[in-house]
């Protein structure tokens, strides 16, 4: 176990009981559903609400650093979304350093094979799918819509044609501009211990050789936004100690092609990264209040945003 491993293990255990223990009655939990037979971590959470009426879709998708995580620690979260109903996909996917860049991205498509059938059977309406996650599940999340809305991204990365446009995208405190994660260092030498195991590359202390990574170029969704994307709410702290400014410039990407973009941020140092998860806060509740509000948009009025 590297060093970023053992970090975001450590992580996962100590922050599991307070981003969990919200229970929202009334729910239907479907737990680890394959969406595909290919690799056993391709398995899938399905949160909802047995109503009379055709549902919205949220995918999920949990941060780790990429290394670690899973969607059992995201339990709370998405019982909130599906309470708002919304039907609510909780995924897990391939993990570094295992497997490497862009085989997470690789999962989320094969995911998306799955809707038409889910949509049959559970009543979804499939021109409303928002993406969502916190922190490398927020990066997953922007990743996925960017190769959705970007042929180019999507050609490089050898992904098929899916005729799924995202409807939205929340993101929570995400490494957006991955080349940015890689020039910030980290205590303990974990910047480089989280690209090698991202790139599967073998580097030096300043990356020299990271210019000859085949994906180079393809790494950061604020590169690849287009008229095409799709409505966006991102949260973040200023003080994040893993995350500090990486969301400014998908921001600015996304207003400089005319698409509706809101935001929500906390200044305070103690909101910190995924500061969404400390419930009981104040900045919490206002982050989740803008989200819930965003996702009230998406379905209702959406033509009002665009």
């Amino acid at each position: 176990m590297n060093r970023a491993e053992a970090l975001f293990a450590a992580i996962d255990v100590i922050t599991h009981p307070m981003q969990n223990y919200i229970k929202v009655k009334g729910l239907q939990h479907e737990f680890d559903i394959p969406y595909s037979n290919e690799f056993e971590e391709r398995k899938m959470d399905l949160i909802y609400r047995k109503v009379d009426v055709t549902l919205p879709i949220i995918i999920n998708a949990h941060g780790g650093g990429f290394v670690k995580g899973d969607k059992k620690h995201r339990h709370s979260i998405c019982d909130m979304f599906a309470d708002k109903n919304w039907f609510v996909i909780n995924a897990n996917y391939r993990l570094s350093p295992k497997y490497t860049f862009p085989a997470l991205i690789e999962d989320m498509f094969s995911l998306m094979t799955n809707i038409p059938e889910l949509a049959e059977k559970y009543n979804l309406d499939t021109s409303k799918i928002v993406w969502t996650g916190d922190s490398a599940g927020a990066y997953i999340a922007a990743m996925t819509v960017a190769a959705l809305t970007n042929e180019t991204l999507r050609n490089a990365l050898e992904l098929p044609d899916i005729n799924m446009p995202p409807a939205g995208l929340i993101g929570f405190c995400g490494p957006y501009d991955l080349l940015k994660v890689i020039s910030t260092p980290l205590a303990f030498g974990l910047t480089k211990s989280i690209a090698e195991s991202f790139t599967g590359m073998k580097t030096d202390k300043k990356f020299t050789n990271l210019p000859e990574y085949k994906y180079m170029d393809y790494l950061s969704p604020s590169d690849f936004v287009t008229d095409k994307w799709c409505p966006t709410l991102l949260v973040y702290s200023e003080q994040d100690l893993f995350c500090k400014g990486l969301e400014q410039g998908l921001l600015a990407n996304i207003r400089a092609h005319g698409v509706y973009v809101d935001e929500s941020h906390s200044t305070k140092t103690l909101d910190n990264h995924c500061y969404h998860f400390n419930y009981p806060t104040k900045a919490s509740k206002e982050a989740l209040k803008k989200a819930f509000e965003f996702l009230d948009y998406i379905v209702k009025d959406q033509q009002t945003i665009n």
